[in-house]
Formats: structure tokens, C-alpha cells, sequence
């Protein structure tokens, strides 16, 4: 089982020549801790859930996820501790939640957790002893639990932990041995065990643990050198030797059963080697690319029969996959050999595997995290994943907020104005309406239409009524060679009552149902990658508004204030996408929508026949943020990412020309917005004859 560790810098030195080049060792070991942490099919992949921070911290920083993918751990600032680091422990129900330190310390980190989430391991300052860290096990029930130090030492920190929990190692210094540190493996029953050192040297420290608890993987100081160490309870501490009679090694992973174990250690010309260690073979150097100046291997799959770390081929580091039969390949080439497409070497680093070796996680050269995948049950299509272009993908995904835009065009349309509808008592009329336009956003950009016919009547004492039909289309296009298309139809009925002095109010309702089709870019490799997937959508709304009619003058211009609320709810099913590297099943989502706007309409007679028309409106929405998007990208994770700000407040402006024909009159008009935050502009026609 395998847990990142921080940098604990290093502790007190002796001086030696052999402790200068530990030191070296731990900071090559501990640099580069992994962010991604890749567990097998179905488990959760921590960049691609947004954790947030605690009380507006700067940062969060995971470090671990649960095997059933629904816990995640790690540190992070905490705005209401002057942004000091707090272990968290997030779960998708309960959020970021602060595991806190000992005694009010200063600092805490969360390494390691076991299978099922329920147990945490790390380290936490404790402020009754000199602030010192101290190695803890955490769990609901009881808490943060300190595991001491060996013969009051200052400190100790918690590195893994076995699948069950019930099994933690890590370092711990010894105040009987002048503070030195050394490697540890507690159980309830046993509480803190020395694992001790080989040939009575210094120090060890505890890296990884089997899932089973049974073998501790670390190095320690053999006296005048590290050692790679694998430690059971039947044979103690054994030294896993070295590279071709070199001078160090360190054990940094071993497989789910400890019987093989990776690491690193300095071979000839003193150049880091990545190893692999079995009972059978002994520690064998994998090499590095072209006489490379080194390579570390960081993680192995369950079986043992893949390891994955980074090597340098003399210019720069790649991330490597290593099997018995292929060697050491860049991750690169492993891609380009299951036909992912690469113009160049991207990879820098690898630093975590799936239980069956097909999943890679680690580093691109641009620093973004990756998810690299062979081909598999769920697509028979590789793929290279840019962490953050694919979350990117996610969230640029049109959910509801496409089906609010459409549903506002029909709600709030230049042709919803309900003066240019009224009738007289015993009066009909029949229109019909369209809308076609351009909208853009960060993301996407594309054309948006309607149409619409009604039917309405003149009733006694100021009333009228109105009855629509209508279909809505628009088409957005978005990066990668994504895109999505919305298509529905709609009923839209109204009531109207003129009042004395010129007051008109109006309430209307909206139901409409539909279809999303959606193409979603990014990247595979270097090319562009989509997939594909259709939705069924649902948006039903009402609209109270009221009208001024010709409130005042200005002149021949008819000036009419109004003023309205309009509430939306727009949802849209859950679905699965098929085809591309990487397709994910989006969970079904709801974003709802309340927006007031105030506003005027101008009428400036030109002949008897047409009229210049003119509006402003001021429009502000309540909420502040949109819908979340959730789901599971198909054979790797879940992810949860909270919705984007809103932009609450925009202008909308218009011009047009109203007219009379025959037996009719209609309406012209452009408008434009910046609701999107960018821009939508339409044109709307409507022709209304009344008989």
C-alpha cells in the first residue's frame, strides 16, 4: 500500500559522510510527494474532486484516497488559523472537515487512510509538548489518538496505514537513543513497535505497508550507509542490499501482499537506479533511459508485475512503466503503443498504478497531473488524461444553465412584452413569433432560435388571455471540438388585467421539455478526443410582471416602466457517454433560477403605420453560484465539482420597429445582452392579426 509523505527536512545529523548522503536520499524520496493518488477501477481520483478549503484557506492538497473511493485526505490552510495546514478528512456528504492537532499545535497532515475511509493517519503538533508532532490514528468515534514516541522522544509521524486500519507505521524518534529515528509499526494491541536498525545503525523510517499489515517497507542506516529494508514478524528487519556493490538504497512501495518490493538506490558512478525486489531475484536496478543520469521507482501493481516511477534519459525526466518482458519504456511510449497520439515525450513522472498495472498516474512536463490508461473493459480506446484540461471538460460541459438561457429567450423575450399583446373585450387574436441569434460565453459560443404561435381573447373588465405553443433550438460550440445541442418544445400560458391609470400586470407559466445532445472535447495525448451523449431536459417556470403603459412623455415618445420576477427550474437527466478515451456517466442536475428586472419601453410614433421601439432593462439573479457537476468517469473515479459563479447582474438593451400590415401589426426587434457574461444578441419578428 502506498502513501505520500511530506518533506520533514532532516534531523539531528552526526556529521558523517553517510548521513550527508541519507539526507540526499530522503529529500530525492520525499520531493515530488504524490498529488494524485490512483486506486483500482471504481475508485475516486483525488484532482478531479474539488475539496474546497477550510474557512477560505489558500489550499488543499490530497494525499490519499480510500480503495472504495469515497474518502479523501491530506492538509490544508485554514483561513480562521492564519492559514496554518490542518489534516482534513473529506468525504462527499460531509465535506472538508478539519481533523485539528493535539493541544492546540500548530500544524497537522493526513498521509495515509484505510480502505474503507474510516481510519486516518498522519501527524499533528502537540502545544503541551514544545509543539513537537506526534504520530496519530484518527477515526470518528475517538477522535485524534496520539501514538507517542519511543522513551519520550519529541516526535513521530504516521506514514501508512494496512487496509483495515488496524496497522500503522511511520518514524519515530527514541529518547533513548539520543533522539534518533526509527521506523515503527503499531497495532492496538502492541502500541508502538521498534522496528529497529540493521547492524546497529542510527536510524529507519517506515515508508509503506503491505494491505495486510504483515510487511513494512522503509530504509535504514546500516551503520555507514541506507539500506532498502522489508520487515515481517518472523525475520525482523532485512536488508534488501544494494545496486552493484553501491553505497545506499531506499524502499519506497511494495505490493499488496509484500512480496515485491520498489525503491531506489545508487549504482555505479553513484547514479540512482529504480529496483525491484523479490525473495527469488534479490534487488535488480531497472536502469534509466540513454545513460541517463538516474530513476526512482514509486509505485507497483498489485501482483508486482508493473512498476512505475521517472528516470532521466540525460536531458530531461520521463515517467517509466516497467514490465519483465518490454523493460523500461516511457510512459510516453507505452501510449503511442496502445495508438494514443503524441507529437512529443510529455510525461515527467510517475508516481502511482491501479491494482492491475493499466492505470498510471503522475506529472506532464507542464506540471498538470495526468491519468494514463491502457485499453480496458470499459473502452477499448488508450488514453492519455491532462488532469486539468479533462476537469476542465467537466466543468465547461453545457448542463442546465443552456436550458435556463433558452428558457429566459422565451419567458423574457422582446416578444413576451405583454402591451403589444393586449385586447379588447370580445377581441382575438392569432401570432406567431420567432427568435434567432448569437451567444457566447467563456467557453462556448453558438446560435439559438424559437418559434412560437398563440391564440389570445379579449375578456370583460380589463382581461386578457393567451395560450402558446413553441420549439426551441440552440447549438454551442466548445474546446476540443466539443459541442452540445438543445432542442425542445414548450406551452406558454397567460393572463393580463389593465388596471386605472395605466397598470397592466401580467402572470405567465412556462413548461417545456426536451433533448440535449452533447459532444464533449478534450484532449487525448496531444489530439483532440470527444464523447457523446444525450439527455432528456425539463424546465417549468411562471413570470409576474407589471407594466406602466405610457407612464409619461418625452416629447411624441411614449415612455411605459415595468418592472418583474421570474422564477425558473430547469432539469436535466442523468446520462452516460459512449466512445473516446475516457467517457464519463453525469449525474442527473437541477439549477434553479430567480431573477427580478426593472426596466422601460419606448414608442416613438413615425406615420401611421410604424413606430420606433426601444428598451433597457437592469436585470439581477439571486443566486450566486450554478449547478455542481457530478458523476463517474467510466472504469477510474468519481468526481464532484461545485457549480461556477453566477453573474448576477447584467443590462439588456433593444431597438426595433413596430408596424401595421394588413390586418395585422408585428414587431422587429434586436436586443442585446450581457446576461452570459459575454454576449447574446437576437433578433425577434413577431405578427399578431386580430379579428
Amino acid at each position: 500500500m502506498r502513501r505520500g509523505q511530506e518533506n520533514t527536512g532532516t534531523s539531528s545529523d552526526t556529521g558523517s559522510a553517510a548521513r550527508r548522503r541519507y539526507s540526499t536520499l530522503r529529500l530525492l524520496l520525499l520531493s515530488g510527494a504524490a498529488t494524485v493518488v490512483l486506486l483500482p477501477a471504481g475508485a475516486g481520483a483525488s484532482d478531479l474532486l474539488d475539496l474546497g478549503t477550510l474557512n477560505g484557506g489558500t489550499e488543499s492538497v490530497p494525499f490519499a484516497v480510500s480503495a472504495d473511493g469515497t474518502t479523501v485526505v491530506g492538509y490544508a490552510t485554514d483561513g480562521a488559523a492564519n492559514n496554518a495546514e490542518r489534516a482534513f478528512r473529506w468525504t462527499r456528504t460531509g465535506g472538508l472537515v478539519n481533523l485539528g492537532t493535539f493541544n492546540a499545535g500548530s500544524q497537522s497532515y493526513a498521509y495515509g487512510l484505510s480502505a474503507d475511509g474510516t481510519v486516518v493517519v498522519g501527524f499533528a503538533n502537540d502545544g503541551n509538548a514544545n509543539d513537537e508532532a506526534r504520530a496519530f490514528r484518527w477515526t470518528q468515534a475517538g477522535g485524534l489518538v496520539n501514538l507517542g514516541t519511543f522513551n519520550g522522544g519529541t516526535e513521530s509521524k504516521a506514514y501508512g496505514v494496512s487496509n483495515d486500519g488496524s496497522v500503522v507505521v511511520g518514524v519515530a524518534k527514541d529518547g533513548n537513543s539520543n533522539d534518533a529515528e526509527r521506523a515503527f509499526r503499531w497495532t492496538q494491541a502492541s502500541g508502538l513497535v521498534n522496528l529497529g536498525t540493521l547492524n546497529g545503525g542510527l536510524e529507519s523510517t517506515a515508508l509503506g505497508v503491505s494491505g495486510d499489515g504483515a510487511v513494512v517497507v522503509g530504509y535504514a542506516d546500516n551503520g555507514a550507509n541506507m539500506r532498502a529494508f522489508r520487515w515481517t514478524q518472523a525475520t525482523g528487519m532485512t536488508n534488501l542490499g544494494i545496486l552493484n556493490g553501491d553505497t545506499d538504497s531506499v524502499a519506497t512501495a511494495t505490493n499488496s501482499d509484500g512480496s515485491v518490493v520498489v525503491g531506489f538506490g545508487t549504482d555505479a558512478g553513484n547514479v540512482n537506479s529504480a529496483f525491484r525486489w523479490t525473495q527469488g531475484t534479490g534487488m535488480v536496478g531497472l536502469g534509466t533511459f540513454n545513460g541517463g543520469n538516474g530513476s526512482t521507482a514509486k509505485g507497483v501493481s498489485a501482483d508486482g508485475s508493473v512498476v512505475v516511477g521517472y528516470a532521466d534519459d540525460g536531458n530531461v525526466n520521463h515517467g517509466f512503466r516497467w514490465t519483465q518482458n518490454g523493460g523500461m519504456i516511457t510512459v510516453d511510449q507505452w501510449l503511442r503503443d496502445n495508438g494514443v497520439t503524441l507529437a512529443s515525450d510529455v510525461t515527467s513522472s510517475a508516481y502511482g498504478i491501479s491494482a492491475d498495472g493499466n492505470v498510471i498516474a503522475g506529472t506532464l512536463t507542464n506540471n498538470h497531473a495526468f491519468i494514463a490508461r491502457g485499453p480496458s473493459a470499459t473502452t477499448s480506446k488508450a488514453g492519455l488524461m491532462d488532469v486539468t484540461n479533462f476537469q476542465q471538460s467537466l466543468v465547461n460541459t453545457p448542463r442546465v444553465s443552456g436550458q435556463l438561457q433558452d428558457a429566459d429567450i422565451a419567458v423574457n423575450g422582446a416578444h413576451s412584452s405583454p402591451l403589444f399583446m393586449l385586447l379588447d373585450a370580445g377581441q382575438s387574436s392569432f401570432w406567431f413569433t420567432g427568435d434567432g441569434g448569437y451567444a457566447s460565453t467563456k467557453t462556448a459560443n453558438g446560435g439559438l432560435g424559437a418559434g412560437e404561435f398563440g391564440f389570445g381573447r379579449g375578456l370583460e373588465d380589463g382581461w386578457t388571455v393567451r395560450l402558446a405553443g413553441g420549439g426551441q433550438y440552440s447549438r454551442m460550440d466548445m474546446p476540443n471540438g466539443g459541442n452540445a445541442t438543445f432542442s425542445s418544445g414548450y406551452i406558454a400560458p397567460d393572463v393580463s388585467h389593465v388596471f386605472a391609470g395605466g397598470f397592466v400586470a401580467t402572470l405567465s407559466g412556462y413548461l417545456n421539455w426536451g433533448k440535449a445532445d452533447i459532444r464533449r472535447g478534450y484532449l487525448n495525448g496531444t489530439a483532440n478526443d470527444s464523447s457523446f451523449g444525450s439527455a432528456a431536459t425539463q424546465t417549468f417556470g411562471v413570470r409576474a410582471r407589471l407594466d406602466w403603459q405610457d407612464a409619461f412623455k418625452l416629447g411624441s415618445t411614449g415612455v411605459s416602466p415595468f418592472a418583474s420576477y421570474t422564477y425558473l427550474n430547469a432539469q436535466m437527466n442523468g446520462y452516460t457517454e459512449a466512445g473516446g478515451s475516457f467517457p464519463v456517466r453525469f449525474d442527473g442536475s437541477r439549477e434553479i433560477s430567480n431573477t427580478v428586472r426593472i426596466g422601460a419601453d419606448a414608442k416613438t410614433p413615425l406615420n401611421d403605420q410604424l413606430a420606433l421601439v426601444t428598451r433597457f432593462e437592469y436585470g439581477h439573479r439571486f443566486e450566486k453560484t450554478g449547478a455542481g457537476v457530478s458523476g463517474q468517469i467510466l472504469g477510474l473515479s468519481a468526481f464532484s465539482i461545485d457549480g461556477a459563479a453566477i453573474q448576477q447582474d447584467w443590462v439588456r438593451g433593444g431597438l426595433g420597429v413596430s408596424y401595421k400590415l394588413g390586418n395585422g401589426d408585428g414587431l422587429v426587434m434586436l436586443n442585446t445582452s450581457n446576461q452570459t457574461g459575454r454576449n447574446t444578441t437576437w433578433l425577434s419578428a413577431s405578427y399578431r392579426v386580430k379579428f
